[in-house]
């Protein structure tokens, strides 16, 4: 950390997010509403060119995936140029383990010479279907507690003060995802998850799913009725399966998984994000 750097005086925060659904927006979103002025920044966008990452303020909000952080923040993370930076947090959110998901990317910060100063876990309905269909909190009650988090994680931040990393569950919720969700990860890591989406006969060729995917996954097919066709770069944040209007979109052999979209994040939001 460069504690003397030019930034300081002029205080620029940027906020860097990866969304599916719309819950690391919305957190993104209300951690810059209160952080005063500041830079939101979309993962997805930013691959498509170099990037240097630097402020006296800079944040990464995601959703975690089989206990982890998403491979595309990883990804992104490792190949971006850091620069100055005076104080840098993650926030991770999701309805389920989060493991060792904080401290993977502290190890990979350091790699790149850089202490990551605070850690912060913030519960959110879950993004995978399976996983939202086993929680029993509302919503709402999500909404609710997300909020007071908010600010909590706010006087750390503008106190520039150093947080632990979290996690839930402990030493027992890291061993036990790291054994559960290792093959679906490894997966992950070579972007093959969409082998498991496939589409339905209600899907009437809208190709909101080629817009709302980050990575332009998605190409719709040649034909009289034009359906979803997956290019195996899947980045497994499931925003085609949450999204589809017609819930055409299906994940492995159930059908009728619960759906979820933040309910304050548009899909224009989310199509901007791509």
């Amino acid at each position: 950390m460069n504690e003397g750097s030019i930034y300081m005086s002029n205080k620029v925060i940027r906020l860097y997010y990866h969304t599916g659904t719309g819950n690391s927006l919305k957190i993104a979103k209300d951690i810059g509403s209160k952080l005063g002025d500041h830079e939101l920044l979309s993962i997805a966008q930013l691959l498509k060119g170099d990037v240097v990452i630097e402020g006296d303020i800079v944040g990464f909000i995601f959703p975690v995936y089989f206990a982890r952080p998403p491979v595309i923040l990883q990804e992104f993370i490792k190949n971006a140029e850091l620069g100055n930076i005076n104080y840098v947090f993650v926030v991770a959110n999701g309805g389920g383990l989060f493991g060792k998901a904080l401290k993977i990317l502290e190890n990979i910060f350091r790699t790149k010479g850089v202490t990551l100063n605070a850690g912060f876990i913030i519960g959110m309905p879950g993004n995978h279907p399976k996983v939202a269909s086993l929680q029993k909190t509302t919503p709402e009650e999500y909404y609710q507690k997300e909020a007071i988090r908010i600010d909590e994680i706010i006087k750390i931040i503008n106190g520039r003060l150093p947080h632990k990393m979290e996690t839930n569950l402990g030493l027992l919720g890291s061993l036990f995802s790291y054994v559960a969700f290792r093959g679906p990860y490894n997966l992950s890591k070579v972007h093959k998850l969409d082998k498991y989406l496939w589409v339905d006969e209600k899907c009437d060729s809208c190709g909101i799913c080629a817009c709302v995917c980050p990575v332009g996954n998605i190409e719709l097919s040649h034909s009289e009725s034009p359906t979803p066709v997956w290019q195996h770069n899947c980045v497994n944040c499931a925003a085609c399966y949450h999204h589809c209007p017609k819930e055409a979109i299906q994940l492995g052999k159930e059908k009728h998984m619960k759906r979820y979209r933040h309910p304050e994040i548009g899909l224009d939001e989310i199509i901007t994000a791509t």
